[in-house]
């Protein structure tokens, strides 16, 4: 049989087994604690779809069938193909036989046209389908509904069976692991990226403490099962098999990150009384605790240099119950609180007591790349009243714990980006150390737009590094600091305005820079992914992004027009073009989409980014055109 009649095969194979797959996921009444059952199907079946668009099952039936001809999948395991299809078929007829011959399930009539319209059920279940996917389900269940005598008809639950439905589970995730098996190692990569953009889509679309609950258990059963049969495994296989579940735990944490920061917004729909068991599965504070981040200021001891108000940042000790300990303090000035236009010092210290919170909880991501927040604490004395605090005593501090590996020295202060920039005995760093950098840059921003926080400082300025012993700057090891500005990314938030910096404004989007007055517009994700190009742009050159362009930052501070221009300046054909020259065209690229925005990152214009759709659309277009652009780099 030729591959195209194969392929044709199977792809009616596959469609029956959605179809029966399909009915299940969008069944009614599944019961409240098993509700994560039902998520783990719908991410196993996302699997199956990124296996059968990746080997070039879901275009046999379109003009680009180039692909599955020339593809290994179906000329080198035919008959594997055909039967692990099989398997996943029988396996769902089988389980739906037995359910309905037990009348745990029980057909009722479909009058919304739910089933032939699967964007319907993505958006109920708050699981992102793209367009092919979406119309593969349509066709699919639109043959069903051709073949019913009756009209197609949805399933209800009258008792749901758990433990036949684990088993089911289980059985579909070993079928999906034997067919990621026969795939080569670089399509077993393929997959888990499409499956990773489906996962953070997930986790973007999912707010409420009770649904990030069900996600957490959903990969924890997930993880679970992926341990069973692990020796039948091909070595290779077994490389993808660690990466992917690496990037489940990853998730995992996420989710239960994102669920602590919906328990310190006030803002949020979180429940006022969370359960204990949730909050401890969730790694949640236990109900009704205080967070006590905001520490006294007789225990800060600050560097004798700290009152120069240009420092974003000095050292200090504090006093623990252990003895003292060596920390630096990242600043939040609130000298304009209350004033037009700005937050009262009561909102601003809000603010900073959910970050503090956010960046205090353990453990966080690997691929967050901020450092462990102790609390804050406010510099003005307590005895002395609101009025008569002195200018330079109107900040609030935020403290951080230095990172304890045993190659760091142990009293040297953290160092930027721009200071390396900046420092002329320092030798430019290898083009490997710089995209390395660049990647973890791109990936930490990722993740924090997923649990919903905008940045709003991103600079060279709050990009750190900690020496080594030698006093050498290790590249991997990046911090990202500077949150002084930062909120959480929801539509109802308050943007708080930054004072007028024209140094600051080099990094903001033109329309979010201090000069717009009553015209700027509010913080926004895509706003963090251009302050992020800007940085690509001095990564790439190894200057300061003034540097870059010539401007004199004297001149810029009294003409505001100087630093409006930055974007078209960066995105102008010659400048595009030596950012490629030194770092070729993927990165480039990467850089371009980032300045350009919008239409480059998926976006209409004047589209709302707190929208769930294009909060995701977002994402996987910044994940696919840039994360991932610089993560394939080869030099």
């Amino acid at each position: 049989m030729d591959p195209v009649s194969l392929a044709g095969l199977a792809l009616g194979v596959a469609s029956l087994a959605l179809q029966c797959i399909q009915l299940l996921v969008t069944a009614l009444d599944y019961e409240d604690d098993c509700k994560y059952l039902n998520l783990r199907l719908r991410l196993e079946q996302q699997r199956l779809f990124a296996w059968s668009e990746t080997s070039g099952l879901l275009d046999v039936n379109t003009e680009n069938q180039d692909r599955i001809l020339n593809s290994n999948v179906f000329n080198l395991h035919r008959q594997t193909v055909l039967d692990l299809l099989v398997q996943v078929q029988c396996l769902f007829d089988e389980f739906l036989e037995i359910q309905n011959k037990h009348n745990n399930l029980t057909p009722v009539r479909d009058n919304g046209d739910f089933l032939t319209s699967p964007e319907q059920d993505a958006k109920q279940a708050s699981f992102p389908i793209s367009e092919k996917k979406r119309l593969f389900i349509k066709k699919a269940m639109m043959s069903l509904k051709e073949k019913s005598r009756d009209g197609l008809k949805r399933l209800k639950w009258v008792s749901f069976d758990k433990e036949g439905f684990e088993h089911l589970l289980s059985k579909f995730t070993l079928l999906n692991d034997s067919m990621m098996n026969i795939l080569d190692h670089s399509l077993q990569i393929e997959i888990r990226h499409t499956v990773q953009d489906t996962n953070r889509g997930v986790l973007l679309l999912h707010h409420k403490i009770a649904d990030l609950s069900h996600l957490v258990l959903a990969l924890k059963a997930q993880l679970e099962a992926r341990d069973v049969g692990a020796s039948t495994r091909t070595r290779m296989s077994n490389v993808e098999r660690e990466a992917s579940m690496a990037e489940l735990r990853q998730l995992s944490k996420l989710a239960k990150f994102k669920a602590f920061n919906e328990t310190i917004d006030p803002k949020s729909d979180a429940p006022a009384v969370i359960d204990e068991a949730v909050a401890s599965f969730l790694g949640l504070a236990k109900p009704g605790d205080p967070r006590l981040v905001q520490m006294p200021k007789y225990l800060i001891e600050l560097d004798p240099n700290v009152d120069d108000l240009d420092d974003p940042r000095c050292e200090a000790i504090m006093k623990t119950a252990q003895g003292k300990k060596k920390v630096w303090i990242e600043w939040k000035d609130y000298d304009t609180a209350g004033t037009p236009g700005c937050l009262s010092k009561a909102d601003i210290v809000d603010r900073v007591r959910k970050l503090a919170c956010l960046l205090n909880h353990s453990p966080k991501p690997e691929a967050f790349r901020t450092p462990h927040c102790i609390g804050f604490f406010d510099k003005a004395d307590p005895d002395v009243p609101e009025d008569d605090v002195d200018i330079l005593d109107r900040r609030l501090g935020l403290i951080f714990e230095r990172p304890e590996t045993d190659d760091l020295h142990d009293s040297l202060p953290p160092v930027s980006l721009r200071e390396l920039l900046l420092d002329k005995a320092i030798r430019k760093p290898r083009v490997t150390d710089r995209i390395k950098l660049a990647h973890a840059l791109s990936n930490c921003l990722l993740y924090l737009h997923a649990v919903n926080w905008l940045h709003k400082g991103l600079r060279s300025h709050n990009i750190l590094f900690f020496r080594t012993k030698s006093g050498h700057v290790d590249y991997s090891q990046v911090y990202l600091s500077g949150f002084d500005f930062s909120r959480p990314g929801g539509s109802d938030e308050v943007t708080e305005i930054p004072g007028s910096d024209a140094e600051h404004d080099l990094y903001r989007h033109p329309l979010a820079q201090s000069n717009q007055g009553k015209g700027r517009q509010r913080s926004k994700k895509s706003f963090d992914i251009y302050s992020l190009g800007v940085i690509l742009v001095e990564l790439a050159h190894w200057k300061p992004v003034e540097a870059v362009l010539g401007i004199e930052m004297r001149l810029a501070k009294g003409q505001s027009d100087v630093v409006r221009h930055v974007r078209s300046q960066l995105l102008a054909a010659e400048s595009v073009a030596d950012v490629g020259a030194e770092m070729g065209e993927r990165f480039e690229e990467a850089a371009r989409r980032c300045l350009t925005g919008e239409h480059e990152l998926g976006l209409e214009v004047g589209e709302d980014e707190t929208a769930d759709e294009v909060a995701e659309r977002l994402s996987v277009r910044y994940y696919d055109d840039v994360v991932k652009k610089l993560a394939e780099i080869v030099v």
